[in-house]
């Protein structure tokens, strides 16, 4: 299957759905000159960038970058807006979605008990972390 540029793609995707620079850009709350960008081959979307605009279109990384589109990979028909607005968090508070990708099971579990604790429990937990970090690096 022939391959397109991710500019191509970017371009035929954003048409194919009748959308301007402008609503895309509401919609995925990026700058419209940035995206701009992205459509003509100047500039390349970082990762995060590139999972928003996945996510908006129903379709992998994958199809995404390379362009070309699989059989075996079904496209979804609706929108999962929790993704969208997680990685949108994500940016907000300057944490790479990469780090996120790395936490098992066990860490989002840890993390969700570590939300029910006081803040009096937290302020310890806290404490105790950063002991343990301390003494991990001696």
């Amino acid at each position: 299957m022939k391959e397109k540029s991710l500019a191509l793609k970017l371009l035929e995707l954003r048409q194919s759905h009748d959308l301007t620079q402008k609503q895309l850009c509401a919609s995925l709350n990026i700058g419209r000159s940035t995206y701009s960008y992205f459509e003509t081959g100047s500039r390349i979307p970082d990762l995060e960038t590139l999972l928003l605009i996945a996510r908006y279109y129903h379709v992998s990384l994958d199809e995404l970058v390379t362009g070309a589109f699989s059989d075996d990979n079904p496209r979804k028909d609706t929108a999962e807006c929790s993704d969208i607005q997680i990685l949108h968090h994500l940016k907000s508070k300057n944490i790479p979605v990469d780090y996120v990708l790395e936490l098992t099971k066990a860490d989002f579990d840890f993390l969700k008990d570590y939300k029910d604790l006081t803040d009096e429990n937290k302020a310890e937990m806290q404490y105790l972390m950063n002991y343990k970090l301390r003494k991990q690096l001696k």
